[in-house]
């Protein structure tokens, strides 16, 4: 029991204990702590082992979602170093920053955005009447909220989206070195068939205009990329449970795996660099620079592909912009957050018309793209909530039976 001097009541059991270690109580049961001799320091105990690998057993039992999305990494990654293994180029490090610096900003967000929300919670609480500072009351909260499992729970979560992204890169550079083929022609005349016999793209340019529109959703479509770390950041440090942000990283992961199969069953370039006439008429956007980056890149890793840093990035089937997108319309449905879940859809359309505007993609990607976002979407509640596959088994098995005819 704390002395009168520490009210119980006044503290939260974390400090609670700290209010008792520092007061040089051991607690009930236990004995006061001593210092250990230097021979008993540096002795070795092989119980220190055994209770090492019973905490890793607990941890694993009382977060299995860890384990499976860690499970996807390494099967993943696994067949990124088999396909590297295979055409003799060694995992790269796309720009050779994504594990470097490109790997602070996001991870400087999380901090960032976890404060915030430990403010946020600070705010409520005054609202609610507890006194003290705004400021201590929101450190306050960061420490309860933000201690070391839930910390090493976010960071192993961001560590599986990064490998996870890595693993896909290099299998995208990959696609034209193991299969040359493309069919580029075939979805070209999908492309017409369905925009009625005219080219989908020039379309887009005669009636959006190829001037203010150009630019802006060249910054549309980029602004894309930094988006993606940036929400899993903030899925990582905003969702209440741990494990329903691993909903939002698991689903993510999926998109890479998903996405990579596309690329190697149906391997195309994408109209800007099958047809790139149909884009002359376009001024120089930034959009423009990346295009002309990526061939040049494939190009170069194509004449010397043991290079370290040159990794290949051109592959039209199917859009991940849109598949990824609507990941993040469906997991803000889930989290039911409405209003971010229709900004989402804000951004998806002009999204999906910049892929087509900009000639990235073929009319069938953004379809594809759709039901992989989807698609992963599902794998990704699966992926952390196994026992929901045996739900979907009985809901799936019950109408099964109520669609059965009964004969009387």
């Amino acid at each position: 029991m704390l002395p009168s001097k520490f009210p119980t009541a006044a503290f939260c059991p974390i400090e609670r204990r700290i209010v008792a270690l520092s007061s040089g109580l051991a607690g009930p049961g236990r004995r006061p702590r001593t210092h250990a001799t230097s021979s008993t320091s540096h002795s070795y105990d092989g119980r220190t082992v055994s209770r090492l690998v019973e905490a890793f057993q607990r941890l694993l039992l009382r977060y299995p979602y860890v384990l499976t999305c860690v499970a996807v990494l390494i099967a993943f990654f696994a067949v990124a170093l088999a396909t590297s293994a295979h055409i003799g180029i060694p995992i790269r490090d796309p720009e050779g920053a994504l594990l470097g610096k490109r790997m602070i900003g996001p991870v400087l967000l999380m901090g960032l955005f976890a404060y915030l929300d430990s403010l946020r919670r600070a705010v409520r609480l005054k609202r609610g009447g507890t006194t003290g500072r705004l400021f201590v009351l929101s450190v306050i909260n960061f420490r309860e909220r933000w201690w070391w499992k839930r910390l090493a729970l976010a960071i192993v979560g961001f560590l599986c989206f990064a490998f996870t992204y890595l693993a896909y890169r290099n299998l995208k550079s990959f696609v034209s070195l193991i299969d040359y083929r493309t069919y580029d022609q075939q979805l070209l005349a999908m492309d017409r068939w369905l925009a009625f016999g005219n080219d989908p793209a020039r379309l887009l340019h005669d009636v959006l205009g190829t001037g203010f529109m150009a630019h802006t959703l060249s910054w549309i479509y980029l602004v894309y990329i930094p988006l993606v770390a940036v929400t899993v950041s903030a899925a990582l440090a905003f969702v209440e449970r741990m494990r329903e942000a691993y909903v939002f990283v698991a689903t993510y992961m999926w998109c890479w795996v998903l996405g990579t199969a596309s690329y190697y069953a149906i391997p195309t370039l994408g109209p800007f660099a099958s047809r790139e006439r149909l884009f002359d008429d376009l001024p120089r956007t930034n959009v423009t620079r990346v295009q002309e980056s990526l061939i040049t890149n494939r190009l170069e890793l194509h004449a010397d592909n043991i290079g370290d840093i040159v990794v290949g990035g051109i592959a039209g089937f199917a859009s991940l912009h849109v598949g990824i997108v609507v990941a993040v319309v469906l997991l803000m449905r889930y989290y039911r957050q409405r209003l971010l879940m229709w900004l989402a859809v804000a951004f998806l359309v002009p999204t999906t018309l910049a892929t087509i505007y900009f000639g990235w993609h073929f009319i069938v990607d953004d379809l594809a793209g759709v039901f992989i976002g989807w698609f992963s979407f599902v794998l990704g509640r699966a992926t952390v909530y196994p026992r929901i596959l045996l739900v979907w088994r009985r809901r799936a098995a019950r109408a099964a039976e109520l669609a059965t005819p009964r004969h009387i």
